[in-house]
């Protein structure tokens, strides 16, 4: 009972943390931040900062890591609710979408972390996973759709990644000039582009 206590205040104090550093990094910036920053988050001791991560690197690799949890997790209860490849096309597609309105912080420290990927291999690998993550749901939901003769025949892998690009590449021009373009708008008209690109075609 004391080591399962002991685990759980563990993992709480990890968690604390792990918000403590999403919040900071999000307001200060990848470089910009200390480990007193850290502690006056959480409201924890510096000493504890220490003691559960290495160092700055080791809690924000930990972080991208716990970020990346996080989506899946949120990702997989959406498409858990629906059978239908289309469905969960617009699941994905929508969710993805609806980050930056609902968790608006996570891609300024997602931007942040991507600055870091030719200057620190742990941080590129956590990265790389992180859109593997996209990339590897996407094509699943894609390849149902063709085993259930509902998308037509296509090159996955690139369908895959022109659908990740249209995703990124609005949701970053969204972030930096919020007044370029009516963002519910483009969104449903990038999820009708999306739909043209795999539904195969219908006889009227």
């Amino acid at each position: 009972m004391a080591e399962k206590n002991k685990n759980n205040i563990m993992t709480l104090r990890r968690s604390q943390l792990t918000r403590a550093a999403y919040n900071v990094v999000s307001r200060k910036g990848y470089y910009n931040f200390t480990i007193k920053d850290i502690s006056r988050e959480s409201g924890l001791s510096t000493g504890l900062v220490h003691y559960y991560f290495k160092n700055k690197q080791d809690l924000l690799v930990h972080l991208i890591k716990e970020m990346n949890r996080n989506l899946r997790n949120y990702l997989n209860t959406g498409l858990s609710r629906s059978e239908d490849p289309v469905e969960k096309l617009r699941i994905f597609v929508s969710q993805a979408f609806e980050i930056v309105i609902n968790e608006e912080n996570y891609f300024y420290v997602v931007l942040d972390f991507w600055t870091q990927v030719n200057r620190n291999e742990r941080m590129r690998t956590a990265n790389i996973r992180l859109l593997e993550s996209y990339r590897q749901e996407c094509s699943r939901i894609l390849a149902e759709g063709i085993e259930k003769d509902i998308f037509r025949e296509m090159d996955v892998q690139y369908v895959t990644m022109a659908i990740i690009s249209l995703i990124l590449g609005m949701i970053i021009q969204y972030i930096i000039d919020r007044d370029a373009f009516d963002y519910d708008d483009y969104c449903e008209r990038t999820m009708r582009q999306i739909y043209s690109m795999v539904m195969k075609e219908t006889n009227s």
